[in-house]
């Protein structure tokens, strides 16, 4: 067995045994999209079709790289320990390999994991190179740079953002402040390279401007401080759960905005009601974190129904972001906000009254909703 073979092996096992502990923890997302995962892989194909056009138009080309450079960067770093052979890092280290070959075997390793995030869009541009030969060959350097500059700078800032999902960078500006600042004038990009160039610009100012680590010494006492380390120490959940919400805000956004509009209304009931769900769903995981402690909390003078409280407090604060972030995008109209909140509501009260089929809950209220709303 070589070396390559050894760090794939071990990436491999790592992966494996990182999905079956995704599975129990985030019950939630799970249960509402079981094959999710393999669905991922095929919007990068359905991405490419905006992404390596020039003409895109400029709202359109800006939500849908957005989603794909998020997509991209969570998924490396949704495996990051994997990739990196963490569990077996010391023997990894005692082994007689050298410098190039370990970089060689992590950059493969990287790709492989990575796969269609960046194969898709290499394909693409060796297939629009083949096509734009002639003019190549002509010296006809500018057509070709027009018609190629988009899917290669999607092919270069994919690279960037999986290599350093590796790292410790944060993209918070070029995927997380900027794209959300830059919403309101996304309309009025009339070209892909602005797009580009703003995310290039992001990057460099990330790179050299570093967010401060959090301190544990000003987290409250008693069931949040439990919540909150929890979530410090076990980030993926948490990242999960906001990559799935902030890529279907981004989904959603596109596409209801360019649907018909006696469409638009029942598309936004079915994003409020899966975001209802998918928010209210974090408080499995406390759940699950307060039976992990039971012996523990029940040595506190804390009854039953105060941590019940307290979750759920919790769980509503946990879930600020999200409401702020669907303000932002500005999807929903005052009645999809109310279903909203009713699904919430009531898949936390099936959460709460029979955690093996909450699901029952809101769906019965919303099918209820659906009713109702077509006899009126």
């Amino acid at each position: 067995m070589n070396y390559w073979q050894f760090r794939r092996q071990l990436y491999q096992h790592a992966l494996r045994q990182w999905l079956e502990s995704l599975t129990q923890v985030s019950t939630g997302i799970v249960a509402l999209f079981p094959m999710a995962l393999y669905a991922l892989l095929l919007l990068p194909l359905l991405a490419l079709g905006v992404l390596a056009d020039k003409d895109a138009q400029g709202e359109s080309f800006f939500y849908t790289l957005w989603g794909y450079l998020l997509l991209a960067y969570c998924w490396i770093a949704m495996q990051k320990q994997a990739l990196a052979a963490a569990d077996h890092a010391m023997y990894d280290r005692s082994l007689p390999v050298s410098g190039w070959q370990r970089a060689v075997t992590e950059l493969g390793l990287l790709l492989y994991a990575a796969n269609v995030f960046i194969l898709a869009p290499a394909a693409v541009l060796v297939a629009m190179v083949y096509g734009h030969f002639e003019e190549l060959l002509r010296g006809e350097l500018w057509i070709s740079v027009a018609q190629l500059y988009p899917v290669s700078g999607l092919l270069v800032l994919t690279f960037y953002y999986c290599q350093s999902a590796m790292g410790s960078v944060k993209p918070w500006l070029s995927l997380g402040l900027l794209p959300l600042i830059a919403m309101p004038w996304a309309g009025q990009m009339q070209s892909p390279w602005l797009c580009l160039l703003g995310l290039v610009v992001a990057v460099l100012v990330e790179r050299m401007v570093r967010l401060p680590a959090p301190s544990l010494a000003a987290l409250p006492q008693g069931f949040w401080r439990l919540f909150l380390q929890q979530d410090i120490n076990h980030t993926k959940p948490t990242l999960l759960r906001a990559v799935v919400i902030l890529l279907l805000l981004v989904i959603s956004a596109t596409f209801i905005r360019q649907i018909d509009i006696s469409a638009r209304a029942p598309a936004g009931m079915l994003v409020a009601f899966v975001l209802g769900v998918i928010s209210a769903t974090k408080l499995l995981e406390l759940q699950s974190l307060r039976r992990r402690y039971h012996y523990y909390l029940n040595a506190l003078p804390l009854n039953h129904h105060n941590g019940n409280v307290q979750a759920l407090a919790y769980c509503l604060a946990y879930c600020l972001p999200v409401i702020l972030l669907i303000v932002k995008f500005d999807l929903l109209s005052l009645s999809q906000w109310g279903f909203f909140f009713l699904s919430y509501a009531t898949t936390q009260a099936g959460i709460l009254l029979r955690p093996g089929y909450y699901l029952f809950f809101p769906l019965l209220t919303g099918t209820l909703v659906v009713l109702v709303s077509l006899l009126v």
